[in-house]
């Protein structure tokens, strides 16, 4: 049924207000538009479109298939500017029918109106297109806005084109569906582009994989993200962690202008992840861990010990044999395993030892020699090598390789407290007894238990003395001399 409307039918001096150029806004033939339905009358639906400026299509162009009105006043609809020579009039597509078709075509060429057809046939170099009755041609280029591998995907499909041509009384029409699909990319570019601001985050769809990177298509606009933006570990190219039509989500981190006038989005996926630090490291200081070599350098390697996560290996800790340059061992993309020696979370530094990271693995493997010389309650003579907040790694040079183990602060003697950092310089002997080794082969050291036990010693032997020196003895023993003396 139709919305009956008590209002009078809007005079045609109204329309002729509603003209583009009485509003100082201009609108021109084959505009997409949008606007509020205004009014409907008994033949014509009346469409603000803000400024002042008002449009009109027919009542048919809002009924179903049964005849039913599909919109109410207040709704939303976007639809195309048909003609501005006597008002704005609107249409959602020309439909060809009846004699006067050849002559819509023509009016829609000339307005750059969208037209309805159905692809009915493949040809060389092209698609048959049907246009209610009237045959037209579209290019295999123009049917799409990607080349067309397969062309018969497209046969029976309808879609909506736009009129190129009109040459020999109608005998030949070319026609494109990509022009319209480029306009409609633009048009979703500028909203997009609108609404993007540096440090957005945004949904997308991977359009395309380089070496470089990765593009995603943000709705009409592309945005690139460059391959050290992907993930926080190391990738040789997109396609190991990306694939294209792939949605994701990413953040926007600049939109510059090229010389062009085109807009350069630069994008980042990993900035929405955690980072390796955040999520936990998953090693500690005294493990063994394994790595890939990623860069060289004069003074040591670095190591990716975890996703973007760098540890450097001095180059005095690579071998016990003396090296000039890393590159005599190791190359770039080398597997290789480390002793952690520190990490500082703060400015997120790792420092890592190679050549001891082969005496400890050597050590743990063979159970013999891990009896024969590390064992708990041995008490050693240490090299301090480095001072910690935490505590003091100590060298233990009596073994081959030069283990390490951790000496805590709360494991010194009571005397040795205070300014750790004074009263064990660098380079300084200690004496410590082993107190642990776990499973991991970590080993912790202690001079608390040797100074208990040597209290304990002292101690007994004074005890041994104190009853040495005694003459009366026990009570025990007095009143047994007692009674020897009266027999």
């Amino acid at each position: 049924m139709v919305e009956k409307d008590n209002e009078q039918e809007i005079s045609f001096a109204e329309l002729l207000e509603s003209h583009p150029d009485s509003t100082g806004k201009r609108i021109h033939a084959g505009e997409r538009v949008s606007g509020r339905v205004a009014q409907i009358g008994k033949e014509t639906v009346f469409i603000d479109l803000g400024g002042k400026s008002e449009g009109f299509a027919d009542l048919g162009e809002f009924l179903d298939g049964s005849g039913h009105l599909k919109i109410k006043v207040g709704d939303w609809v976007e639809m195309r500017v048909a003609s501005t020579k006597e008002g704005i009039r609107l249409t959602r597509g020309m439909k060809l029918q009846g004699a006067d078709s050849l002559d819509l075509l023509r009016e829609a060429k000339e307005n750059l109106l969208p037209i309805e057809g159905k692809v009915s046939g493949v040809t060389k170099g092209g698609f048959e297109i049907d246009l209610s009755g009237i045959r037209a041609f579209c290019p295999l280029s123009q049917i799409d806005l990607i080349f067309t591998e397969k062309p018969e995907e497209h046969l029976g499909k309808r879609y909506a084109f736009r009129i190129l041509e009109i040459k020999e009384k109608g005998k030949n029409i070319i026609v494109s569906r990509r022009v319209l699909l480029e306009e409609e990319e633009e048009r979703r570019a500028r909203e997009t582009l609108e609404q993007l601001k540096p440090d957005a985050l945004w949904e997308g769809k991977i359009s395309k994989l380089t070496n470089f990177g990765a593009f995603v298509d943000l709705g009409g606009i592309e945005g690139m993200v460059h391959i050290s933006e992907i993930t926080h570990g190391r990738i040789h190219h997109p396609s190991e962690v990306l694939k294209t039509g792939q949605p994701v989500k990413v953040k926007v981190l600049k939109i510059e202008t090229e010389k062009e006038g085109k807009p350069k989005i630069s994008l980042s996926i990993k900035a929405l992840e955690p980072d390796s630090w955040e999520k936990g490291l998953g090693f500690e200081v005294g493990e063994i861990v394994h790595g890939t070599v990623s860069r060289l350098t004069d003074f040591g390697l670095f190591v990716e010990v975890a996703p973007g996560v760098d540890g450097l290996v001095h180059i005095s800790e690579i071998s016990y044999d003396r090296i000039s340059h890393p590159n005599q061992l190791f190359r770039e993309g080398d597997r290789v395993e480390a002793l952690v020696l520190g990490i500082d979370p703060d400015t997120k530094r790792i420092s890592l030892s190679i050549k001891e990271a082969t005496v400890k693995k050597k050590l743990m493997e063979d159970e013999s020699l891990k009896r024969v010389c590390l064992e708990v309650g041995q008490v050693l003579k240490g090299i301090v090598e480095e001072v910690k907040p935490f505590g003091l790694f100590v060298r233990l040079p009596q073994f081959e390789g030069k283990v390490k183990g951790l000496l805590p602060h709360e494991e010194l003697r009571a005397s040795e407290k205070g300014d750790v950092k004074k009263r064990f310089p660098r380079g300084q002997e200690i004496q410590v007894e082993i107190f642990s080794i776990d499973e991991k082969g970590r080993i912790r050291l202690s001079q608390r238990s040797m100074e208990e036990r040597e209290d304990q010693e002292d101690y007994r032997k004074f005890m041994e003395r104190e009853n040495r020196g005694s003459s009366l003895g026990t009570l025990g023993d007095v009143y047994q001399n007692l009674k020897l003396n009266k027999d």
